[in-house]
């Protein structure tokens, strides 16, 4: 659709509807604005390494070793 085709549907609604359709575009934009702050705010962590796993499963005494070759062959 073109903007004269847009603006052309909206002409012939009514003002209640236009009022109407303004709310629900606030709505949605406010709803999209919190949803991106909130994803924001998240921490983000970076993807581990098996070495990294290794390190932290000798520092809990942990022996993961096993299961380390067993993931490492999928």
């Amino acid at each position: 659709m073109t903007e004269d085709d847009y603006l052309s549907r909206l002409r012939e609604l009514s003002l209640e509807q236009l009022s109407d359709l303004l709310i629900k575009v606030e709505a949605k934009a406010a709803a999209k604005k919190e949803e991106k702050n909130r994803r924001s705010q998240t921490i983000k962590v970076p993807p581990r390494t098996s070495n990294d796993i290794k390190k932290m499963a000798e520092d809990m005494g942990l022996d993961l070793s096993g299961l380390m070759r067993e993931i490492s062959r999928r």
